[in-house]
């Protein structure tokens, strides 16, 4: 059986979707590794009378064939950036088009997943909260999460990020900070780089294997 890892952060090759390969390669298991900011996917329509009778979502999109490859799945494995200490819209708008999975039975019912988020400013622990309560109403089962606090902010792409009085960077640096601030990639902070995350990661796909 396959385990599937769900990355939806735009940054192909950051933390997310690093952490997310990652567990994926060292499980010893069969795998596939989906980035969702690949797909073309709309929010649920609430077309209700369409997926009741087999739980599944009839929108003809890129998600429809995750469906039965996630219900005949072994484990999940969710990765997000924390948006305004939430959801990106990307996970947000995948985890509700799930709701198929709410009709006359539960397919995700005791399905084993972990969630991955990384934050900038703060630790993404409300965004791993909202992804268990999307998944605890399909009863998927929680086996472990990682909230990695990266301090990588935007500001430091953006180009204004050590004189713009309106971004991240000052709420971390003071002005006098923001004028000696470098932008260098030794601020790109690496989850690998982290101890205790990558203690966390390996618990989560310690547990995978076995599955």
């Amino acid at each position: 059986m396959t385990v599937i890892g769900i990355s939806s952060s735009p940054i192909r090759g950051g933390n997310v979707d690093r952490m997310v390969q990652y567990i994926l390669e060292h499980s010893g298991k069969p795998t596939q590794f989906v980035n969702l900011t690949e797909l073309s996917y709309s929010p649920c329509r609430a077309c209700a009378h369409l997926c009741a009778k087999d739980n599944i979502c009839r929108l003809d999109d890129d998600l429809r064939s995750l469906y039965q490859e996630m219900i005949d799945a072994e484990a999940l494995v969710l990765g997000t950036p924390s948006y305004f200490n939430n959801l990106n819209g990307f996970m947000t708008v995948f985890l509700e088009r799930l709701w198929a999975f709410r009709h006359q039975r539960f397919p995700l019912e005791g399905k084993p997943y972990a969630v991955i988020a990384c934050g900038g400013i703060q630790s993404p622990r409300q965004t791993i909260e909202s992804v268990q309560r999307r998944m605890s109403a399909y009863k998927a089962v929680l086996i472990g999460d990682v909230a990695f606090k990266s301090c990588i902010l935007p500001c430091f792409k953006c180009g204004y990020g050590t004189v713009c009085e309106i971004g991240a960077s000052q709420y971390v640096y003071d002005e006098e900070g923001r004028k000696q601030l470098k932008i260098t990639k030794e601020l790109f902070k690496r989850w690998e780089d982290t101890p205790e995350v990558k203690n966390q990661v390996d618990v989560i796909t310690a547990t995978i294997k076995t599955l």
